[in-house]
């Protein structure tokens, strides 16, 4: 198995986080929960719109270790989830696949 090591450089999250920006709104903000929040990106694509919608936090089981997390909606993701999630069930995947 191969090792992924994280991005340490803040300068890289940034350029990151600007091309993606650009490019796509749901791996934008894929990776703003994942760098903010610090979830797995199999626990991040499991959420539903329930799961984010008027909260202050998200909370999980993580699957690969089955433990419960609690994770705080802080002011800058706040928004972006509001703007992803407008005209959207509850029920729906948070992140739908292509």
């Amino acid at each position: 198995m191969t090792t992924v090591e994280p991005i340490r450089n803040k300068k890289d999250i940034e350029k990151v986080e600007k091309l993606l920006f650009k490019q796509n709104k749901r791996d934008h903000l894929i990776f703003i929960i994942g760098t903010n929040c610090g979830l797995r990106i199999s626990d991040i694509v499991a959420l539903n719109v329930e799961d984010v919608r008027n909260k202050n936090y998200i909370q999980i089981v993580e699957k690969k270790t089955n433990k419960f997390k609690k994770f705080p909606i802080n002011a800058k993701l706040k928004p972006l989830i509001a703007d992803f999630i407008k005209g959207r069930r509850d029920k729906e995947p948070l992140f739908k696949s292509y």
